[in-house]
């Protein structure tokens, strides 16, 4: 259902729509009672007769009243209004993880590795928080974090999350797979339910993205990404960042190594080594790491062999060069025709 701007529902007045996705439409809206602005989410009418859609749906509200944390985006309630069923949800001023790593990607300095932890640490409380409430997100990726002007990081979107010894749905599409390709743990591609460790790999896949300006794992479709995720070793970090610190190199590939034992095992364990870096047994994490069966993917084979970011930027300056070259061979030759 779709509506119009200034239409009111009960005590809010509809702003205007902020995106229309697979699963919902989202409408920014004023709270004529609070007197602030909200977001309303409203799943679609023929997806609320699928059980499995509409398990997602009240999961997420269960979910929103069990959640209150200064980096958990909040849930005031679920409204009906003249037969309209929606959450209604905090409005966060700011924008997305995956577009603020858009706005700065062009850049590269050392501050990349303190915001790299600065908001690491605090999606990481979020969850650690959310965890210690039983309950696993299972789809963390930027564009479910939201980044405010005063640099907060708020966790949004439990659609997908589980609520540990809650039943599991097994109807319709969306039990076929949870969470996104390029942060998704082998255990979730693999079929698996997912817990708290499938939080701390997708946490460790953003910030490796964050530091390193590309994922681990590449390919021209979906499925080739989950078969690199299962099969292949994530490249270190310094492939394609030189002057990565060794112990926030290797913080960071414990949290993606592909054996959820391997991983960090608590979110509090991952808090813990980001905040103390000096404790961190980087020989020992290294030989660990060095360990673990299995071929590096083909961006960290290619990064490694030329010591060099494998980028757009980059692709784009080896392009020129060659067209650079192209073009004084065929001058060259021009020449060498009129010389004759």
């Amino acid at each position: 259902m779709q509506f119009e701007d200034g239409q009111k529902l009960g005590r809010y007045t509809i702003a205007h729509p902020l995106g229309h996705g697979g699963m919902s439409n989202v409408y920014l809206a004023h709270d004529d009672q609070e007197d602030r602005s909200v977001v309303l989410k409203f799943p679609h009418e023929e997806l609320l007769g699928d059980i499995a859609s509409y398990e997602r749906f009240t999961r997420e509200v269960k979910i929103g009243k069990l959640l209150t944390h200064d980096n958990i985006q909040n849930l005031y309630e679920l409204a009906r209004v003249n037969n309209n069923e929606f959450l209604v949800l905090e409005y966060i001023d700011g924008i997305t993880l995956r577009e603020y790593l858009r706005q700065r990607e062009k850049g590269r300095s050392p501050s990349d590795y303190r915001e790299a932890v600065d908001f690491g640490l605090q999606i990481a409380k979020a969850l650690s928080y959310a965890h210690e409430n039983h309950v696993a997100h299972r789809d963390l990726k930027p564009e479910n974090v939201i980044i405010t002007p005063e640099n907060k990081a708020k966790v949004m979107d439990f659609g997908i999350a589980s609520i540990q010894g809650a039943r599991r749905v097994t109807w319709g599409p969306m039990t076929a797979q949870v969470g996104t390709p390029d942060y998704m743990s082998p255990e979730q591609i693999q079929g698996g339910r997912g817990d708290s460790r499938t939080d701390v790999y997708a946490l460790g896949m953003i910030m490796y993205e964050f530091i390193a300006h590309q994922m681990p794992y590449d390919g021209d479709n979906a499925l080739a990404v989950m078969n690199q995720h299962v099969t292949m070793k994530a490249p270190p970090l310094h492939f394609f960042r030189e002057d990565v610190p060794a112990p926030l190199e290797e913080i960071i590939m414990k949290a993606i190594r592909r054996n959820p034992q391997d991983r960090w095992q608590s979110m509090k364990e991952m808090i813990s080594a980001l905040e103390n870096w000096d404790s961190v047994d980087v020989a020992a994490l290294r030989t660990s790491r060095e360990e673990e069966r299995g071929e590096s993917s083909a961006a960290g084979k290619l990064a490694h062999k030329a010591n060099i970011p494998i980028t757009t930027g980059n692709l784009l300056v080896f392009i020129g060069i060659i067209l650079m070259f192209l073009l004084l061979v065929i001058a060259v030759q021009l020449l060498g025709h009129k010389a004759h």
